[in-house]
């Protein structure tokens, strides 16, 4: 057991999770199935509405399906990943639950998680202030407007606040860290790797916010294995979604005439 090894909780001890390269294969299938779905519902969303029926409407109409599209591929795109990485723990003959962590946090643990998040989020504010970047990526302020002006901002959050921190978790501390943190890697480069990968994953923004998500990932890294919990790693993440969207709804409120 290495130094960075929590006890073992119960019913753990039967379950011996996969190794390293099953687990980045299996994860791998569950991103695949993630983009493959996402791509699918998008799509459709898009032909539903009739976007791109002519050059001139396109910019105004995919503004106007911006939010729609996004929060529809992120909630509906949900259950494919997740399918993927259930099956792969019911292979190895572990019950879902147990092989993700989902258990109930310790009030200790989440009052931790909440302390991180009050000191990560500022330093991180504070980063983008300093180096004369938007506290806010311009990819989030466009989607909430767009939710705003298209009346899709309580969907938007169920995609942001709900759905996409709980896919990402499931996969990122749940699924992953556990494979990884039993192989050679141990818990720091479990925690190091999934880090890495959860920030990459967001491509949509520039670099600078990739590496803020990538120590935020460490922050939630180090949480899954302290706490034993991915439960409390998925509020922690949500707490932190709906704060951003809070932000955002100050920054673009505040602007609008």
């Amino acid at each position: 057991m290495t130094s960075m090894e929590p006890a073992p909780h119960p019913g753990n001890q039967a379950c011996t999770p996969w190794g390293f390269w099953a687990t980045t294969a299996y994860g791998m299938a569950a991103i695949v199935a993630w983009m493959a779905t996402q791509l699918s519902v998008a799509f459709l969303v898009l032909a539903a509405i009739g976007v791109g029926r002519n050059a001139s409407d396109f910019e105004v109409e995919t503004l106007a399906s911006h939010a729609l599209t996004i929060a529809l591929a992120t909630i509906l795109a949900m259950p494919a990943p997740i399918a993927v990485i259930a099956a792969a723990a019911r292979l190895r003959r572990c019950a879902v639950a147990d092989y993700l962590a989902l258990r109930s946090p310790k009030p200790a643990d989440l009052i931790v998680g909440l302390i991180f998040i009050a000191v990560l989020l500022p330093l991180g504010d504070l980063s983008s202030w300093m180096t004369g970047r938007d506290l806010v990526p311009a990819a989030v302020v466009e989607a909430y407007r767009s939710a705003r002006s298209s009346g899709t901002l309580v969907l938007l959050a169920l995609a942001l606040v709900v759905a996409a921190p709980l896919m990402e978790e499931l996969l990122f501390r749940g699924f992953l860290f556990r494979g990884y943190a039993a192989s050679r890697l141990g818990p720091w480069g479990a925690i190091a790797l999934t880090s890495l990968g959860w920030a990459v994953m967001h491509v949509q923004y520039e670099a600078f916010y990739i590496v803020q998500i990538f120590v935020l990932g460490l922050a939630f890294g180090w949480l899954r294995w302290r706490s034993g919990s991915t439960t409390l790693t998925v509020i922690l993440h949500g707490i932190v979604n709906a704060l951003a969207l809070m932000q955002v709804a100050f920054i673009v409120e505040q602007a609008a005439p």
